[in-house]
């Protein structure tokens, strides 16, 4: 036994330095190489979670609130891993409802912790060739999300037809789909080269939209509902969020998610590589996503609890959402440019703050700046 655990342990050295070498001359074989290392298991389990990171919230209770974003995993195959590897759950996608393959091109920026992507729409395999996935993994205790956004093309034709059953009807099918395989359901209006994405404050859209999900949700899975979650887009004006928060408390959302992709268009954000269009993640939309939340935690009282998705490298990035109001904290990025012993380390040092701070438990903390 001690013999196959030291030989696992020199694998994962092995590998974690072949990785960190590779992706260092080329992170999109980095990239690749990361992947088929998860497939694999070379990387080792969490060995515990201390207990300050525990928090119950959406009907679960999760060991530890750092968690993986949707946009890392769309093929369903990596998220159970990194959960074992100490992540406290995972979001698959996003899907849409067919496949999508934009042309893209993706630019990964070593020096500012970001990547760049130039492309309109998801690249996907479409939702119902997930299903037999989502159905052989469904045993897993892992608490699980599905993301669902709509196809650009098919948004485009509801607004040239003036109306919006199409991309409704497109929710709800998607949801039903895939309500008996998930824990939460995430709408996906983050997309800022998507135009649903500047409809969110648009009450007699968003508001019938959502509330129809929700009772396919339902309808489709009466035993155990997934929750629903609405992603919204990062960019919103000082004069969309009141009303966009408003809307999610009409519609009665069990949470929302602040935070992922953020159009270089619509900010002044400066990167060492001369880049003015594309989508933005990384460290360089933190401080975007720590101010939202912290505006979104005000608009709706603390009454829904906020997912901050962006720009966490480390135990105070992370700690500096949770503060401004967000309960659960999803990595992606940083994955990708530091391999996944990110996560054990994020709550190595998240741990470390809570302490110092003299908090027991990261419950406490949630929105500590405004007490």
């Amino acid at each position: 036994m001690a013999k196959r655990a030291n030989r696992r342990n020199l694998n994962t050295f092995l590998f974690s330095l072949f990785w960190w070498m590779i992706q260092k001359i080329s992170p999109k074989q980095g990239d690749t190489l990361l992947y088929w290392g998860l497939r694999s298991g070379a990387f080792p389990s969490a060995a515990r979670f201390d207990p300050e990171l525990g928090l119950d919230i959406l009907g679960h209770h999760f060991n530890t609130p750092i968690g993986i974003g949707a946009g890392f995993d769309r093929k369903a195959n990596v998220i159970d891993d990194l959960i074992f590897m100490g992540a406290g759950f995972g979001e698959f996608g996003p899907y849409t409802l067919d496949y999508e393959n934009p042309t893209t091109e993706t630019f990964f920026l070593k020096k500012d912790n970001a990547i760049v992507i130039e492309s309109l729409g998801w690249k996907n395999p479409g939702i119902l060739k997930m299903i037999p996935i989502f159905i052989n993994r469904r045993y897993l205790p892992n608490f699980i999300g599905i993301n669902l956004t709509i196809t650009a093309a098919a948004e485009g034709e509801n607004i040239k037809l003036g109306h919006h059953m199409m991309y409704d009807d497109e929710f709800d099918l998607m949801a039903r789909k895939v309500a008996p395989y998930c824990d939460y359901i995430t709408l996906d209006f983050s997309h800022p080269e998507v135009e649903l994405s500047s409809r969110v404050s648009d009450a007699s859209t968003m508001v019938p939209l959502i509330k129809r999900v929700k009772k396919a949700l339902t309808e489709a899975a009466p035993i155990q509902t997934p929750k629903l979650v609405v992603k919204l887009p990062l960019d919103m004006t000082p004069l969309e969020l009141p009303l966009v928060c408003q809307n999610m408390l009409n519609a009665a959302v069990d949470a929302v998610i602040v935070g992922g992709p953020l159009s270089l268009f619509r900010t002044s954000v400066h990167l060492s590589k001369p880049i003015k269009i594309g989508m933005l993640s990384g460290k360089p939309i933190q401080k975007y996503v720590t101010e939202t939340v912290a505006k979104v935690r005000q608009f709706t009282k603390g009454q829904i609890p906020i997912i901050a998705c962006g720009g966490v490298f480390s135990g105070q990035d992370a700690y500096n959402h949770i503060a401004a109001g967000a309960s659960l904290i999803q990595l992606g990025t940083a994955i990708r440019f530091e391999g996944p012993g990110v996560i054990t380390r994020v709550n190595r040092e998240l741990t470390a703050i809570l302490r110092a701070k003299g908090f027991k438990s990261v419950q406490e903390a949630i929105g500590a700046d405004f007490i």
